[in-house]
């Protein structure tokens, strides 16, 4: 089977060992896809590294709305110079009600402004902002988003798709208080569904980990697990091929 992790944070590997292995692991499993997500500036240029090394890595640039009060004069030239230099995603952006930074939404807006201009793919992380966020994406229309763990109701699913939405789903899938997860995953077309594993947070395997996500979400669906690998390995390279051309 091939996999797509479709959101993960590679940068984040404490030691270069650790990410070298967790690559290691990740060819070994059949993963031939993933995007590799920055949250701040500081992370813009090793998640550029990281992705040089190895074609089947899309970067995603952005400012994570946690981070949006420490960017400074000049950030979204910078961001704009660095998307330039090769395929990119902007991301991971997008708005927190839980933790309400100052300054997130001019940041979010001024990246989908981005992002609608250089003609990118997004990817939305957003936490108790479900309405706002469908606003603003009304307003300022990306050419393609992604919704991070997607975590709105199944009955919103239909309003995101109208623009142009993707959905991913990670290891909540298998944890008992999140039905609510579990009965959007059932709503989301097959043809904008992918996996992720938002590693190496939350205690996961690193992007190898994305085998046992789908399995998971594949039991939910009753379909087999090959299929459902396949066909969201599909999805991840349709949503990043206006910026890159996928190996084959």
């Amino acid at each position: 089977m091939r996999f797509f992790d479709a959101h993960n944070h590679l940068q984040n590997y404490a030691v270069p060992e650790e990410l070298a292995a967790a690559l290691a692991a990740a060819s070994a499993a059949g993963v031939e896809g993933m995007h590799c997500c920055a949250t701040r500036p500081g992370d813009w240029r090793r998640v550029l590294e990281i992705s040089s090394g190895w074609e089947n890595i899309t970067p995603c640039l952005g400012v994570h709305p946690w981070f949006a009060a420490e960017v400074s004069g000049g950030w979204l030239a910078e961001l704009e110079a660095l998307l330039l230099r090769g395929p990119a995603c902007v991301g991971e952006i997008g708005l927190d009600a839980v933790r309400a930074t100052a300054g997130q939404e001019e940041v979010f807006i001024a990246q989908l402004e981005l992002a609608k201009k250089l003609d990118r793919p997004v990817m939305l992380h957003c936490v108790g902002a479900w309405g706002r966020m469908l606003e603003l994406l009304r307003a300022h229309r990306p050419p393609a988003f992604l919704l991070h763990a997607y975590g709105g109701s199944p009955e919103l699913v239909i309003n995101f798709l109208a623009l142009g939405g993707y959905f991913s789903f990670g290891g909540e899938l298998l944890a008992p208080e999140r039905a609510k997860a579990r009965a959007a995953l059932k709503t989301v077309p097959r043809g904008r569904l992918l996996f992720e594993t938002d590693s190496p947070a939350h205690g996961c395997a690193g992007p190898a980990g994305i085998a046992e996500v789908v399995k998971a979400a594949a039991t939910i669906l009753a379909v087999p697990a090959a299929e459902l690998a396949e066909l969201s390995f599909d999805n991840g390279r349709e949503f990043t091929g206006g910026v890159r051309t996928w190996p084959r």
